[in-house]
């Protein structure tokens, strides 16, 4: 635009330019009284405009460069918020996205011994991999899935180790973005999902010498995440409501008050309802930082025996601190890992996990 204006202005300075000598030769072109402009001058003039108009057109095409296109920025925010949580951004239609994700869970407890006045230290270490496949059907609906695969140890200063190894729950769920994203209004996404007790039961093993992999019963859940870019920071939240179904038909043999044993009919669990609020920021082109503070309410769980008894267990709060990077390894892929505090004895530890996804176009 700069350029064709001072084209615009050469043509009309051009125009209004005394005639010169050369002009008035012909006695059709009398030269104005007070005119002193020479063609050398003329020329200087325009070589001074002919390289200012270099110059705009360098600053213009730097500016282009420097400038991420709406897809690029779209794309780059997917990435930041990807980093920070699967349920803040959805695929482009038609894509299908593999992702390989890996958590560690460590927890540690002391446990005073009912027979004896010995405090036994216990440490839980958990290891998942996962395969999580989403595939979307439009742009604003994406389907999705997880195969986890657990490895579990129990280790007691005063027992033997034991250790569990077996696929876990499958969950399946959606994200529906029902607001196409205008850049001024935060963006708003609704997930649920079902989970299958795939896993090997807590309820269905022999507690003194085997782990379980799983939950042990169905499970749904529904919730909504919101982002926003307040540029250069992402600000995102989270809250969601779990509902576990009963497990039933059980008949788990349990140690008693005294040397006898009891049989678990059923158990009821608690219901959940969770909150989460953080931040990203993008500290250069390849690494993005997200902080994030997770919050979780569950109910108490109810246990039934075969005598007619129930236990009924306390209600739990957890909190946790998640420190994330992003770390884009090519131009269509981006490592993110994640460093979970405990804040509450209900919480883990530390968690960590890192995740890196695989995309296709179908």
């Amino acid at each position: 635009m700069a350029e064709h204006i001072l084209k615009i202005m050469l043509v009309f300075h051009l125009a209004l330019i005394p005639a010169t000598s050369a002009w008035a030769e012909d006695a059709s072109f009398a030269q104005p009284e007070g005119a002193t402009m020479t063609m050398q001058e003329l020329s200087e003039q325009m070589q001074v405009l002919q390289k200012e108009i270099s110059r705009l057109r360098d600053e213009a095409d730097v500016r282009n460069k420097l400038e991420a296109t709406l897809e690029e920025q779209t794309e780059t925010e997917k990435e930041i918020l990807t980093a920070a949580g699967q349920d803040y951004a959805l695929s482009r239609e038609g894509a299908l996205e593999l992702t390989y994700g890996f958590t560690y869970n460590y927890n540690s407890t002391d446990i005073l011994e009912s027979l004896s006045p010995q405090v036994d230290h216990s440490s839980n270490h958990n290891l998942t991999n996962s395969l999580i496949m989403k595939y979307a059907l439009r742009n604003n609906l994406t389907l999705n899935g997880t195969v986890p695969f657990v490895y579990k140890s129990d280790q007691r200063s005063t027992s033997n180790e034991r250790n569990a190894t077996d696929i876990g729950d499958l969950s399946f769920g959606l994200l529906w973005q029902p607001k196409p994203s205008d850049g001024r209004s935060p963006t708003v996404i609704l997930n649920s999902s079902v989970v299958i007790p795939s896993g090997t039961s807590p309820y269905k093993i022999d507690v003194d010498e085997a782990l379980s992999t799983g939950s042990g019963f169905y499970s749904i859940s529904a919730g909504a995440s919101v982002s926003k870019s307040l540029d250069p920071v992402f600000v995102f939240g989270s809250g969601s409501v779990y509902y576990p179904l009963d497990a039933a038909s059980l008949s788990q043999r349990r140690p008693g008050p005294t040397s006898s044993e009891t049989v678990l009919n059923k158990v009821e669990p608690g219901k959940t309802i969770g909150l989460s609020l953080g931040m990203a920021y993008a500290l250069s082109y390849t690494v993005s930082l997200n902080t994030s503070l997770s919050y979780s309410y569950s109910t108490k769980y109810t246990y039934r025996w075969n005598s007619g008894a129930t236990s009924t267990s306390g209600t739990s709060t957890a909190a946790v601190l998640n420190i994330g990077t992003g770390w884009r390894v090519s131009p269509r892929r981006t490592l993110s890992t994640s460093l979970g505090i405990g804040l509450t004895n209900s919480a883990s530890d530390f968690t960590f996990s890192f995740s890196i996804p695989f995309d296709f176009k179908l």
